[in-house]
């Protein structure tokens, strides 16, 4: 693929994984039958970016035991996207596939790990890819160049899994460049907007807001449920199976970025909107 036609995120996993050696990395997957990756894509603006990926990759006796901390022997990759019209979400999220698939041997059994059921379900032919399709071009290359067998799996984020959290950190830290500095006050930027919105009044009481926050806030299940009907709409909507309108896409890009941390407490506007949309979507499939 020439430079003038090479896309961000390709360029990005290059630079990125030209700081390792090819054979210190062979030599420490091929120390046991198996690898796992864990992999995760960020974008500061969706869309617009700038964006980050990551993708953890460490080797393992068999590809069904969870991980539930982080092993010391791993191999940890992460890269920037620079802002663009075209930089979102979901081409950092490829971009990590990319990077895992470039990185594990292909002579070894391979399961990928990811909390974005968009391109889990287009890298297994759920879906089909009708966007990012220089993207996925670069993804079927890179599997058609293994030997051994590629699985993927899916996991909840922000729900404790060792790994996934860690996956999302690189990938937050590739977004802003590696300044952790930077990084986590952006972190601590998004939890204003993720408390709920209490009473407001120079009248009120700590007590009083406290009660409010917690009267308006949703429960780890709820968040879990919208977490998942916000990554079920965008995997419909990426794969052309569902229209929105601009809004509509803005929104949901938005709640996808908002609902990454815990703190966060939609307002009920927003929980009926999406709650809409997702009924909307299932009387049309």
């Amino acid at each position: 693929m020439s430079q003038e036609t090479e896309s961000l995120e390709w360029r990005s996993v290059k630079e990125a994984l030209a700081g390792f050696s090819a054979e210190a990395v062979r030599s420490a997957l091929r120390r046991k039958p198996a690898v796992v990756a864990y992999t995760d894509g960020a974008c500061i603006k969706n869309p617009g970016g700038p964006a980050g990926w990551s993708a953890i990759l460490v080797p393992v006796e068999r590809l069904d035991v969870p991980l539930n901390e982080v092993p010391a022997e791993r191999i940890e990759a992460h890269g920037h996207i620079p802002p663009s019209a075209t930089t979102t979400n979901n081409r950092a999220e490829i971009a990590a596939l990319l990077a895992a698939l470039s990185l594990a041997p292909p002579d070894r059994p391979l399961k990928i790990w990811s909390d974005s059921q968009y391109t889990i379900k287009v890298a297994t032919g759920d879906y089909k890819a009708r966007m990012n399709p220089d993207l996925w071009q670069l993804f079927r290359w890179l599997v058609n160049h293994r030997t051994a067998p590629l699985s993927f799996g899916w996991v909840r984020g922000h729900a404790g899994q060792a790994l996934n959290e860690r996956a999302d950190e690189l990938a937050g830290l590739g977004a802003w460049q590696d300044d952790r500095a930077a990084y986590e006050q952006w972190l601590r930027s998004q939890q204003p907007e993720a408390r709920s919105r209490a009473r407001s009044g120079a009248d009120q009481s700590r007590s009083e807001r406290r009660a409010a926050d917690d009267e308006a806030r949703p429960s780890a299940s709820e968040l879990a449920l919208m977490r998942d009907q916000v990554q079920e709409l965008l995997a419909l909507l990426e794969s052309g199976r569902i229209a929105l309108k601009d809004n509509e896409r803005q929104f949901l890009y938005n709640m996808a970025q908002r609902l990454r941390y815990p703190d966060f407490a939609p307002t009920a506007g927003q929980r009926n909107w999406l709650k809409g949309l997702s009924a909307r979507a299932h009387r049309t499939l």
